[in-house]
């Protein structure tokens, strides 16, 4: 059993202390997007494109970030 109590599979992690976050795009600038888990935007918090990547295809609802990114907006 791969998914928490929730249900949830935890986070793929990724070579140089990055992880795959599924999350829902809220907002974009040209320097950065505004992503939240959820539907409920003011939960979003902002992201800089320089240090993030979006999924293509299928999985463009896929983020790769750093984990300490990933931390400090409370998605991990």
């Amino acid at each position: 059993m791969t998914g928490d109590l929730f249900g949830h599979d935890p986070p793929q992690r990724q070579a140089g202390g990055e992880v795959q976050l599924a999350m829902v795009l809220h907002g974009e600038t040209a320097a950065a997007w505004l992503l939240a888990e959820t539907m409920d935007r003011r939960e979003a918090r902002w992201v800089p494109k320089s240090e993030c990547r979006r999924g293509e295809g299928r999985d463009e609802n896929v983020w790769t970030l750093p984990t300490w990114m990933a931390r400090d907006r409370g998605w991990m």
